[in-house]
C-alpha cells in the first residue's frame, strides 16, 4: 500500500493533476517555502528586470516576486496544464494587469527568442528533465548578457531518503550541477545551502552569462 501511494505522489509531482495534483500543489506552496526563500534571495531584484521561473507550480515563487512591484514583465512557464490554471487562478490581478504571463511548455524548448531575460529561477525541477544540458543551454539562450540563472534542488542523497530516486527522479550532486552550468559557459558559479523540515538540506547553484 505505501509503495502505491509513493509511486502515485512521484506521478503527481512530476505532472500534477486532477483535483489530488490540485492539492499538492497547494500543498507545495507551503513546502517548499524555505527553497523558494532561497531562490528568491539570489534573484537580487532590480527595477525594471524581466524575470522567468521555469516550473511554478503552485505560484508561490511567483507571487513573491511579483509583490516587490520591481520587475518589468513577469512570466511563468509549466509543463502541467492543472499548474497553469491553478496559479492563473492565485494570480488573476497581476494577469490582468499584464505584469505577468503564464504558458505551458516545455523547459527543452523556451519559446523566446535570444537575450530576454535578466533572472530566471527554478525550484524542485531539476530531477523531471530528460536533458538537463539542453534545458541549461536554452536559459543561457534567453537570458541577456550578465543575467542570472538560480537553481534549487534537493540531492540524491535526501530524494533517496524520501523514496523519490527509486521512482525515476533524476538527483544531482552539486558539483555536478555546477558543472553543467560550466559547460553551458556559465561564469561566476556559486552554490549556497539550506535546510528546513519539509525539504531537508537544499541547495541553490546560480551562474552569470
Amino acid at each position: 500500500m505505501r509503495s502505491a501511494l509513493l509511486v502515485f505522489v512521484a506521478k503527481q509531482l512530476g505532472y500534477p493533476s486532477g483535483i489530488w495534483g490540485r492539492l499538492l500543489l497547494r500543498l507545495l506552496n507551503r513546502e517548499n517555502a524555505g527553497m523558494h526563500q532561497l531562490a528568491f534571495d539570489q534573484l537580487a531584484i532590480r527595477q525594471g528586470d524581466r524575470i522567468l521561473e521555469i516550473g511554478f507550480g503552485g505560484g508561490s515563487l511567483l507571487a513573491r516576486i511579483l509583490q516587490t512591484g520591481l520587475p518589468e514583465k513577469v512570466i511563468g512557464i509549466d509543463y502541467a496544464e492543472d499548474a497553469l490554471k491553478v496559479t492563473q487562478r492565485k494570480l488573476q490581478r497581476y494577469v490582468r494587469s499584464g505584469r505577468l504571463t503564464l504558458l505551458q511548455g516545455n523547459a527543452n524548448h523556451l519559446p523566446f527568442p535570444e537575450s530576454q531575460f535578466e533572472q530566471i529561477c527554478t525550484v524542485n525541477t531539476l530531477y523531471f528533465w530528460p536533458d538537463a544540458s539542453a534545458v541549461f543551454h536554452e536559459c543561457y539562450r534567453v537570458l541577456r548578457p550578465e543575467g542570472t540563472l538560480v537553481v534549487c534542488y534537493n540531492t540524491p542523497t535526501v530524494l533517496a531518503e524520501q523514496g523519490l530516486i527509486q521512482q525515476g527522479f533524476k538527483g544531482y550532486e552539486v558539483e555536478a550541477v555546477e558543472n553543467l552550468l560550466s559547460q553551458t559557459k556559465f561564469q561566476l558559479i556559486q552554490t549556497i545551502s539550506g535546510k528546513d523540515s519539509s525539504n531537508g538540506q537544499y541547495y541553490c547553484t546560480c551562474g552569470k552569462r
